[in-house]
């Protein structure tokens, strides 16, 4: 053989061996961590997919040429089949949702969806679990009442967003602020999604493989992704975006439309426990001749404590300690019969919230996660309540029956005072090395549909494939026609049409029976619903259940204490984004 000839395929030999070493995930050394996965099982309350551990260093701050280094906790779930085809990165959201409660729960639901014959990863991002975990413990906080005002609506009863705003709601989202500011100072600027995308680039080189990133984004993650697309457009091999945020919105602050289809999806639950009759507990307590008859049952017990919250906070805090209930159960079709038997009992007079005499499993110490990364992220800064208030009377008009307890929590990002070391302040107006695949429902509570298509308005070349199921995310009403999509756009970056549009594989009755037939046989599968992102486990993440006993003063004057809490309820309701 010619030596030039000897040359080269002795460079395509090594060049094969160093694709297939780092396709085995090598360029990180993960390990088994049987005891982390014990744990984790605790945690989420049922075993999930066995995962590996690894660590990496990380630059704690990008903006500092000297910085000291932070080590990532990173989790893999193996590919099944062969031959592996690389590593896919993945968030499940939040934020404030951690890769180890994260990846076990959910990791057979990721792998029906992207293939089996890829490497699944995730990580603790900066701010949660045990990486710099954001601490800010909400409990100390006292002072005097405020007043809301029942509006009337057309679905759920609801109070006026924007009277809770001018009648003390933003001084009260100001008074956290300023207390997380004294709480976690020292590291509040550093756990912002444009570090955090550059954590992912930094584990993309570590795998060794081609340097490029492929990702799927779920809730928070799909911010995440636009953030690392528009930040390193050419290193962007794959990207698939689930249950999407609007990017410019997240980037202000104030999530824009969000809350557009929970009454639709919330219409749906009332239908789909419409039709499965007696096995409803709601329609066997009711014995309802329409979905309007169901409606106006729970209309009736929410009407008095709505009504109540204009005497004072104490009754606001107990019409939120009901009403932000209703907000996570819609992310997942699985869980709505259980949650039927929730309402029927408020219906039937138990109408307080249920309190739990144990302390769950927890992992990491991060406290108020979610609230020190999106608004470490926000660029719109007020001075003062009168510059935010057009955007609380829009935010007000977004949905009928929920803006009452979506929006409010967000009120702290305009007001907080550890803005990121870097946040990113571009338009999002670019051009990846291969178009992003956004995926969407159409009743998706907390991500409409209409994000997706302004998302990808954005990114050029980008396709929506928009699905009709119901919940937050593929994962959560899943669909074998978005599936083929998604494994063919990862395999081959094959797109789907524009006028391409996909069913759940299950109608909501089906899912219904289903769920009880799962409840009756005792069993469970992958993550429950229950947790941060978006899914598996929030108990790592938000520990915001003792509101007794505890006081303080902050810097704005005071505010009162029930208050305050009530805001923490609905941001702990809408955690999962």
């Amino acid at each position: 053989m010619p030596l030039t000839l000897a040359l080269i395929a002795f460079g395509l030999s090594t060049a094969a061996s160093a694709l297939a070493h780092a396709r085995d995930g090598k360029g990180i050394n993960f390990q088994p961590c049987p005891e982390l996965n014990a744990n984790i099982t605790a945690i989420n309350g049922v075993e999930g997919t066995p995962f590996d551990c690894a660590k990496l260093s990380v630059p704690l701050d990008y903006t500092d040429p000297e910085s000291e280094p932070l080590e990532l906790n990173l989790f893999r779930v193996n590919a099944t089949a062969e031959p592996v085809l690389g590593t896919v990165l993945i968030n499940f959201g939040g934020p404030g949702g951690t890769g180890a409660e994260n990846l076990p729960a959910w990791a057979d639901e990721a792998r029906n969806n992207i293939g089996a014959q890829w490497n699944l990863v995730s990580w603790d991002p900066r701010g949660t679990g045990n990486t710099i975990p954001f601490q800010c413990n909400l409990t100390a906080l006292t002072g005097a009442a405020v007043t809301s005002q029942k509006r009337d609506v057309g679905t759920l009863v609801s109070t006026d967003l924007t009277a809770v705003f001018l009648n003390g709601g933003w001084e009260a989202a100001g008074q956290l602020a300023d207390y997380c500011l004294s709480e976690a100072s020292e590291t509040g600027t550093l756990i912002g999604t444009a570090f955090v995308a550059r954590d992912m680039i930094k584990i993309v080189d570590a795998l060794d493989e081609d340097g490029l990133l492929r990702f799927y984004g779920w809730s928070y993650g799909t911010a995440l992704g636009s953030y690392a697309a528009a930040m390193f457009p050419e290193r962007v091999e794959r990207m698939v975006l689930d249950g999407n945020l609007n990017p410019h919105d997240y980037q202000a602050g104030h999530y824009g439309e969000f809350a557009h289809d929970i009454d639709e999806t919330f219409a749906g639950f009332l239908q789909a426990c419409f039709d499965a009759t007696d096995n409803c507990a709601l329609y066997t307590l009711l014995q309802p001749n329409t979905t309007q008859d169901l409606l106006d049952a729970i209309n009736l017990a929410l009407a008095p404590l709505a009504q109540n919250a204009t005497l004072g906070a104490e009754a606001y805090l107990s019409y939120l300690s009901i009403k932000s209930t209703f907000v996570q159960p819609l992310y997942f079709p699985r869980t709505w019969p259980s949650f039927a038997e929730t309402l029927a009992s408020i219906l039937n007079g138990t109408i307080t919230a249920p309190a739990s005499d144990s302390t769950p499993e927890t992992y990491g110490t991060a406290d108020n996660d979610v609230i020190g990364i999106r608004a470490s992220d926000a660029t719109f800064i007020a001075n003062s309540s009168e510059e935010y208030l057009a955007q609380v009377e829009y935010q007000a008009t977004i949905s009928p029956g929920f803006s009452d307890v979506s929006y409010f929590p967000l009120w702290i990002s305009a007001q907080w005072r550890m803005p990121a070391k870097e946040r990113y302040w571009g338009d999002f107006h670019v051009k990846t090395k291969t178009p992003i695949l956004y995926v969407n429902g159409e009743f998706d509570p907390v991500t409409p549909l209409v994000n997706a298509y302004n998302a990808s308005a954005a990114f050029e070349g980008s396709v929506v494939l928009p699905h009709s199921g119901y919940g937050h995310g593929i994962f959560t009403d899943p669909s074998q026609c978005v599936a083929r999509h998604i494994q063919a756009y990862f395999k081959n970056a094959t797109l789907p049409g524009e006028d391409m549009r996909c069913e759940p594989d299950m109608s909501l009755l089906q899912v219904w029976q289903a769920s009880l037939q799962v409840t009756e046989s005792g069993s469970s599968s992958g993550g429950d619903g229950n947790g941060t992102m978006e899914g598996g486990s929030s108990s790592g993440s938000d520990n915001n259940s003792d509101t007794e006993g505890v006081e303080g003063t902050a810097s704005r004057g005071s505010t009162s204490v029930e208050f305050a809490f009530a805001m923490i309820l609905a941001i702990t309701a809408m955690n999962v984004l």
